[in-house]
Protein backbone atom coordinates (compact mmCIF):
# COMPACT_ATOMS: atom_id res chain seq x y z
CA UNK A 1 0.00 0.00 0.00
CA UNK A 2 1.12 2.93 -1.27
CA UNK A 3 0.99 6.43 1.31
CA UNK A 4 2.35 8.98 -0.47
CA UNK A 5 -1.03 10.77 -0.53
CA UNK A 6 -2.12 10.81 3.20
CA UNK A 7 1.68 11.57 5.08
CA UNK A 8 2.10 15.09 6.68
CA UNK A 9 5.37 14.67 7.80
CA UNK A 10 8.26 11.71 9.51
CA UNK A 11 9.39 10.80 13.28
CA UNK A 12 12.94 11.45 13.20
CA UNK A 13 15.15 10.18 16.65
CA UNK A 14 18.74 10.89 16.60
CA UNK A 15 21.57 9.70 18.33
CA UNK A 16 21.70 12.20 21.00
CA UNK A 17 18.20 10.87 21.76
CA UNK A 18 16.63 13.94 20.78
CA UNK A 19 13.22 13.35 18.64
CA UNK A 20 11.44 15.62 16.40
CA UNK A 21 8.28 15.73 13.62
CA UNK A 22 9.61 16.56 10.85
CA UNK A 23 6.43 17.97 9.29
CA UNK A 24 6.64 18.46 4.87
CA UNK A 25 6.99 22.27 3.78
CA UNK A 26 3.46 21.89 2.07
CA UNK A 27 1.90 21.12 5.05
CA UNK A 28 3.84 23.40 7.56
CA UNK A 29 0.60 25.85 7.47
CA UNK A 30 -0.97 23.59 9.40
CA UNK A 31 1.17 24.22 12.46
CA UNK A 32 0.22 27.72 13.08
CA UNK A 33 -1.14 28.07 16.42
CA UNK A 34 -0.09 24.86 17.74
CA UNK A 35 2.83 26.29 20.09
CA UNK A 36 -0.69 27.33 22.63
CA UNK A 37 -0.65 24.17 22.90
CA UNK A 38 1.71 21.43 25.52
CA UNK A 39 0.95 18.01 24.26
CA UNK A 40 -0.03 16.83 20.86
CA UNK A 41 -1.94 13.80 19.59
CA UNK A 42 0.10 11.72 16.64
CA UNK A 43 -0.98 9.59 14.40
CA UNK A 44 1.49 7.54 12.42
CA UNK A 45 1.34 4.42 10.62
CA UNK A 46 3.30 1.36 11.45
CA UNK A 47 5.19 0.48 8.40
CA UNK A 48 7.03 -2.96 10.18
CA UNK A 49 3.44 -4.45 9.99
CA UNK A 50 1.86 -3.53 6.87
CA UNK A 51 1.75 -6.75 5.39
CA UNK A 52 -0.89 -9.42 4.62
CA UNK A 53 0.28 -11.34 7.55
CA UNK A 54 0.04 -8.56 10.29
CA UNK A 55 -3.18 -7.38 8.41
CA UNK A 56 -5.35 -10.57 8.92
CA UNK A 57 -4.74 -10.19 12.59
CA UNK A 58 -7.90 -10.23 13.71
CA UNK A 59 -6.91 -12.01 17.83
CA UNK A 60 -3.71 -11.83 19.94
CA UNK A 61 -2.33 -12.41 23.06
CA UNK A 62 -1.47 -9.07 25.09
CA UNK A 63 2.74 -9.35 24.47
CA UNK A 64 3.96 -9.31 28.20
CA UNK A 65 1.02 -10.56 29.93
CA UNK A 66 -1.13 -13.69 30.86
CA UNK A 67 -3.72 -12.52 29.42
CA UNK A 68 -6.27 -14.72 27.33
CA UNK A 69 -6.60 -13.87 23.88
CA UNK A 70 -8.63 -10.92 22.84
CA UNK A 71 -9.64 -8.99 19.56
CA UNK A 72 -7.19 -6.22 18.54
CA UNK A 73 -9.45 -3.83 18.77
CA UNK A 74 -8.89 -4.48 22.74
CA UNK A 75 -4.78 -4.47 22.42
CA UNK A 76 -2.43 -2.00 21.54
CA UNK A 77 -1.25 -4.60 19.37
CA UNK A 78 0.86 -3.21 16.11
CA UNK A 79 -0.82 -6.25 14.04
CA UNK A 80 -4.52 -4.93 13.03
CA UNK A 81 -5.91 -4.35 10.33
CA UNK A 82 -5.47 -0.79 9.68
CA UNK A 83 -1.90 -0.16 11.11
CA UNK A 84 -2.31 3.14 12.65
CA UNK A 85 -0.46 3.65 15.68
CA UNK A 86 -1.34 6.88 18.11
CA UNK A 87 1.10 8.44 20.69
CA UNK A 88 0.51 11.89 22.63
CA UNK A 89 3.34 13.93 23.29
CA UNK A 90 4.14 16.60 24.56
CA UNK A 91 6.08 19.75 22.49
CA UNK A 92 9.59 20.78 23.29
CA UNK A 93 9.58 23.16 20.67
CA UNK A 94 8.72 24.30 16.93
CA UNK A 95 11.44 25.22 14.93
CA UNK A 96 10.01 27.29 11.90
CA UNK A 97 12.90 27.04 9.97
CA UNK A 98 13.48 23.28 9.74
CA UNK A 99 9.87 22.28 9.71
CA UNK A 100 9.98 20.88 13.29
CA UNK A 101 8.00 20.12 16.07
CA UNK A 102 10.44 18.89 19.11
CA UNK A 103 8.94 16.59 21.04
CA UNK A 104 9.71 14.57 24.42
CA UNK A 105 9.20 10.83 23.30
CA UNK A 106 7.01 9.23 20.93
CA UNK A 107 6.50 5.08 20.63
CA UNK A 108 7.34 4.88 16.69
CA UNK A 109 10.69 4.40 15.24
CA UNK A 110 12.39 7.00 13.15
CA UNK A 111 11.59 7.59 9.64
CA UNK A 112 7.90 6.81 10.52
CA UNK A 113 5.39 8.52 8.18
CA UNK A 114 2.84 10.78 9.79
CA UNK A 115 -0.32 10.85 9.23
CA UNK A 116 -2.32 13.23 11.22
CA UNK A 117 -1.37 15.57 14.23
CA UNK A 118 -3.92 16.98 16.62
CA UNK A 119 -3.95 18.89 19.50
CA UNK A 120 -4.78 17.61 22.75
CA UNK A 121 -7.55 19.16 24.64
CA UNK A 122 -7.91 18.11 28.41
CA UNK A 123 -11.64 18.34 28.06
CA UNK A 124 -12.62 15.59 25.35
CA UNK A 125 -9.13 13.28 25.44
CA UNK A 126 -9.07 12.57 28.92
CA UNK A 127 -11.09 10.08 30.53
CA UNK A 128 -12.05 10.12 34.30
CA UNK A 129 -12.34 6.75 35.80
CA UNK A 130 -11.98 4.60 32.79
CA UNK A 131 -12.38 1.13 33.00
CA UNK A 132 -9.72 -1.67 31.74
CA UNK A 133 -9.33 -5.71 32.00
CA UNK A 134 -7.60 -6.81 34.85
CA UNK A 135 -4.58 -8.22 32.62
CA UNK A 136 -3.83 -3.96 31.30
CA UNK A 137 -3.85 -2.96 35.12
CA UNK A 138 0.31 -3.49 35.25
CA UNK A 139 0.78 -1.21 32.84
CA UNK A 140 -1.75 1.19 33.52
CA UNK A 141 0.18 1.19 36.80
CA UNK A 142 3.60 1.34 35.06
CA UNK A 143 2.57 4.52 32.96
CA UNK A 144 0.62 6.43 36.23
CA UNK A 145 3.55 6.14 38.80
Amino acid sequence: MELCACVVGTVRKTNDDSVHLEIKPEYWDAVLQLDKFSHIIVLWWITGRDNPVDRAHLRVNPPKTTAELSGVFATRSPARPTPIGISVVAIRGIDNENHQIQIDQIDAFDETPIIDIKPYMPSSDRVDDAQVPEWFKDNVARYTT
